[in-house]
């Protein structure tokens, strides 16, 4: 029969919260690190079978659709650094309303945490709420705060800019000079460092950028994006996508135009997701290599858990997946 939490308190004559605190390793408790000691020690000696502490960290998704599939084409490399670091993973889910960061504020003061996961869109409001709840917590962006606020925060910085700008490499050297970039909103940092990318890649190899192959909506929608460009009367070889789903639509409007993808136009796009294997032909994709994104995000969550220190671990690797929309240009 398994020794309870309630055994071990019995035994060493403290209150059972303290037992529980202690073998639920929550940060914030006020436990002394000898009271710690004793009851670590009494649970190995009594038989508890979890007396390895694991750490509780916190997903939180904020100001972004639960439901996008950029969140859930992340969400691998977080759980699989999360279990290799052997850390229990609680996800919370916070929309974008007017009372987002009330909502923050509220869960971040009644929840016992020893660190945070940010994703998605995060504002100056938000990293203050982070900072009022004095726990450590890593975000994820573009573009590094500098200086960092506190010692709490710690970040992954993804240089889009380099991904695009070797996405249009790509597409050059396999003949393309007429090159349309797909957008969403174009005040989003990432779609800012896209199109910075994309330029400075044409002025690289000689191409003089042309502002009517660069299209944007804030629906992010391919299907329209193509109908622009077929009225705009532009032509062009190949499309860079800012992602997967903008790519899948791009895809089905050359279809129901008769255009044929790779053969007269080639389709690549950014990130990952299940329309990439889904579409006929599989789609053509550009994205930080998976490999780094969690080796990086495991020296985060470790610095979270042990370091009082504020770190930005920079990444710009980048990995092409999948080649049925890619075709070299006559």
């Amino acid at each position: 029969m398994s020794v309870t939490k309630k055994q071990i308190a019995d035994h060493l004559g403290i209150s059972r919260t303290a037992v529980s605190l202690v073998l639920n390793n929550s940060p914030s408790s006020s436990i002394s690190q000898e009271t710690r000691d004793r009851i670590l020690q009494a649970a190995r000696e009594l038989g508890y079978k979890d007396t390895t502490p694991r750490y509780r960290l916190c997903l939180l998704l904020i100001n972004m659709e639960i439901d996008d599939p950029r969140f859930m084409s992340r969400l691998d490399v977080v759980t699989r650094a999360a279990d290799q670091m052997q850390c229990d993973l609680l996800f919370k889910y916070i929309p974008q309303t007017n009372d987002s960061i009330a909502q923050l504020t509220q869960f971040l003061h009644t929840t016992d945490l020893a660190g945070i996961i940010v994703r998605g869109p995060h504002n100056p409001e938000t990293i203050q709420a982070l900072e009022q709840a004095s726990v450590p917590y890593l975000v994820q962006s573009f573009q590094e705060h500098s200086p960092a606020p506190s010692n709490n925060m710690r970040q992954i910085v993804y240089d889009q800019s380099h991904v695009a700008y070797t996405a249009t490499k790509k597409l050059i050297d396999l003949g393309h000079k007429q090159i349309a970039l797909f957008l969403g909103r174009i005040d989003l940092l990432v779609h800012v460092v896209t199109l910075r990318g994309y330029r400075q890649a044409l002025v690289d190899h000689g191409i003089t950028p042309n502002t009517g192959l660069v299209q944007s909506c804030k629906e992010e929608d391919g299907y329209e994006l193509c109908r622009r460009l077929r009225i705009y009367e532009e032509p062009y070889t190949a499309i860079l996508c800012c992602n997967t789903i903008v790519e899948f639509a791009a895809l089905q409007w050359h279809k129901d135009n008769s255009v044929a993808v790779p053969e007269q136009v080639s389709l690549l796009g950014f990130g990952a997701t299940s329309l990439i294997t889904a579409s006929v032909p599989v789609l053509s994709s550009v994205r930080t290599d998976s490999e780094e994104m969690i080796q990086a995000m495991m020296k985060q969550i470790q610095g979270l858990l042990t370091e009082d220190k504020a770190t930005t671990l920079y990444l710009n690797k980048v990995e092409f997946l999948g080649n049925g929309t890619l075709h070299r240009t006559r």
